[in-house]
């Protein structure tokens, strides 16, 4: 289950479009013979799933790099609670691109399963940590290949507006 300080992390982006009492976290692989790579989380039918490596019994207290991964893997519980076929996307992730530009034009549901997750964990790191932490993790963590202009967060906030209205 979800710790409390989880919960309200988790709340901060999400709102009440998750149901929370839902959500497993497991410390340990999700494929069989302990296969899951020890640095990649996955979370395939709405629990997630973390290696030894990545594992935090509460990621609320962790540093912002753990809380941008734990909210990755929240988008990806979203999208699975929204009936996104999460776990059959997620068999064919090594091979997508998690890099994305953002274009006011688009939104959310424009993107691909993994960017998705990633826009929302990217945004969350500027809005939580700010700018110059999310800077720090460009081309690492943050995958966001366009320039890092004065109005990114506005462009984030653009993207995301129908996501932010469902929360």
């Amino acid at each position: 289950m979800l710790t409390p300080g989880e919960i309200g992390l988790a709340r901060r982006v999400f709102g009440g479009s998750v149901v929370y009492a839902k959500v497993w976290i497991h410390c340990g692989s999700y494929l069989p013979f302990s296969l899951q790579n020890k640095n990649t989380a996955m979370t395939p039918n709405g629990e997630l799933y973390f290696r030894d490596q990545l594992y935090s019994a509460d990621f609320s207290k962790e540093n912002f790099l753990l809380q941008h991964l734990f909210i990755h893997e929240m988008a990806h519980v979203w999208q699975f609670q929204k009936g996104m076929w999460v776990k059959l996307r997620g068999a064919f992730s090594w091979s997508v691109s998690y890099s994305y530009d953002l274009d006011i034009a688009k939104k959310l549901h424009d993107y691909p399963m993994e960017q998705q997750a990633q826009i929302i964990a990217d945004y969350f790191m500027l809005a939580v940590f700010g700018r110059s932490a999310w800077v720090s993790q460009r081309g690492k963590n943050v995958t966001y290949t366009g320039l890092p202009d004065d109005n990114i967060k506005s462009k984030y906030e653009t993207v995301l507006s129908a996501f932010f209205k469902q929360r």
